[in-house]
């Protein structure tokens, strides 16, 4: 199975939305956010994978890239996970990616320092902090086996600016 792994674009400040006095959970993706994760979207099309299942986290700017990367990934609706929700504990979304049916492909839309960590975990057994995603990057895990704690082989790992090369 491949696993993508999407960090939502670039989102409101949490500063300028804690003025609205609204939940972070709330908190938008910015203009720019959309214009630019919409080019890593189209970036995204030329890598032609195998995605089944879109999941994100409930979180308004995860839910907003999961809307923009469904058409790019072929994918008609994203699945709203609580696991990928920004103050989930890791070992949750690794026990939750660890129960699902096996399929080709599955994408999930989340938040750092989570993303990044669950990233560490899948591919050498640990998170210790060096696989952070930058706002609309992407990583591809691979699972030849069971989906675990090291199981996965890092396949790539492309900043939003690539991705957006990628689209020219």
């Amino acid at each position: 199975m491949d696993l993508l792994i999407i960090r939502h674009a670039a989102a409101q400040s949490r500063e300028d939305f804690a003025g609205e006095g609204l939940p972070d959970e709330q908190r938008p993706l910015t203009k720019r956010g959309i214009e630019r994760m919409q080019m890593a979207a189209r970036g995204l099309t030329t890598l032609a994978l195998p995605i089944e299942r879109l999941i994100t986290s409930p979180a308004r700017r995860a839910t907003q890239t999961a809307d923009i990367v469904a058409p790019a990934l072929e994918v008609r609706e994203a699945e709203r996970e609580g696991a990928f929700s920004p103050d989930a504990p890791i070992s949750t979304a690794i026990e939750w990616l660890r129960k699902q049916p096996r399929i080709d492909g599955m994408a999930v839309v989340g938040h750092e320092p989570t993303l990044g960590q669950i990233c560490e975990c899948l591919v050498s057994g640990r998170a210790q902090g060096n696989m952070p995603l930058k706002k609309g990057g992407m990583m591809l895990i691979r699972f030849d086996n069971a989906v675990g704690y090291g199981n996965g082989q890092l396949v790539w790992a492309l900043p939003p600016a690539v991705l957006r090369a990628l689209a020219d």
